[in-house]
């Protein structure tokens, strides 16, 4: 009896042990966009980026996604970049099928043109965007070829994630824009067009009453960029939290990370690189320029991309924050 009871006992025990798989299935982020926005995006899109894990459930009726704040920001990335894979096709019906409920979009901010569209209104305004680009030497209507992006500038913060980047409609016009993604949706967007270049103070009033801690935040940021624009490196330095950091040039093999205590040297090296190679000479006071200055406040911080121009040398896009009258953290890339 003993002996049956055993045998009874291991059989059992080798069934469960097989209903378990113990196999786990790598899936690249592709999975995220079949599983969000349908298989036919897979077909026109590929991420090459590190796999992610996804575990077999025991039944094997379905994956399931362990969401560690890594697959949250690859979620956002790769929202992110199938919006501007539409841009540039010109496809105003894909992204208006990313953006959220409640999403905006502010089209030249704190200018006397300023306009902001909501969900049901992106679309005419895309499409009336294009028909204004081919009739200024844009491309045809019907093209799907319409914008290219430059210098795109991507950080997550808590579960959101910030893209900043150079917008180009060949023959027409260029900018800049700044975007946020949450949950498999882009949030809100701002872009400017490229008019005139400003040598770092943005004094144009917003149409919206600021609270007194986003005015403080816009004045430690005009702060900076004047101090840029005077190639005062010390200057910039005594506005720098001390945790802060500087990304050059990220995601790519290039990338320089530099902490507060070494901005400044940085900083110098970058000046002299630029005069050795057609930019303003070393002392000059004249030393970078900004266009499509964006601003987006959000609780006690203020977001700001633009795009900067040392003039006869390179030029290419940013964006930081300001909180507590200090910059608290930038990143910058140049275009190629």
């Amino acid at each position: 009896m003993r002996n049956i009871s055993f045998c009874l006992l291991l059989v059992f025990s080798l069934r469960v042990s097989e209903a378990v798989p113990a196999r786990v299935w790598i899936q690249t982020p592709n999975f995220y966009i079949r599983k969000c926005f349908g298989a036919e995006a897979c077909k026109d899109f590929s991420l090459n980026r590190s796999a992610v894990k996804t575990y077999q459930t025991t039944k094997r009726e379905k994956l399931r996604v362990i969401e560690t704040p890594d697959n949250i920001i690859k979620r956002n990335e790769a929202t992110l970049e199938i919006c501007r894979l539409n841009w540039s096709l010109g496809d105003g019906a894909g992204i208006t099928k990313l953006l959220s409920k409640n999403f905006t979009f502010t089209w030249l901010p704190k200018t006397d043109m300023e306009e902001i569209v909501d969900r049901d209104g992106f679309k005419p305004f895309f499409d009336a965007f294009k028909a204004k680009g081919a009739e200024n030497g844009g491309p045809p209507l019907g093209s799907t070829e319409f914008m290219l992006f430059e210098n795109i500038i991507q950080r997550p913060i808590g579960d959101t994630t910030f893209e900043s980047a150079q917008w180009i409609v060949p023959g027409f016009a260029d900018g800049t824009y700044m975007n946020a993604a949450w949950q498999n949706h882009i949030i809100w967007a701002m872009g400017g067009m490229s008019s005139n270049q400003t040598t770092g103070t943005n004094n144009l009033n917003s149409l919206a009453p600021v609270s007194n801690i986003i005015k403080r935040n816009e004045a430690t940021l005009d702060v900076c960029r004047l101090n840029w624009s005077l190639g005062d490196g010390a200057g910039i330095t005594k506005l720098l939290v001390e945790n802060f950091t500087f990304t050059w040039l990220p995601g790519t093999d290039m990338e320089e990370i530099v902490d507060r205590d070494g901005f400044k040297p940085f900083f110098d090296a970058f000046k002299a690189k630029g005069a050795e190679n057609g930019g303003p000479p070393l002392g000059s006071t004249e030393f970078m320029l900004f266009e499509n200055i964006i601003q987006r406040p959000i609780g006690d911080t203020t977001f700001e991309t633009a795009q900067w121009i040392v003039p006869g040398f390179a030029d290419g896009t940013y964006m930081n924050a300001a909180k507590g009258n200090r910059i608290i953290w930038a990143m910058a890339g140049i275009s190629a």
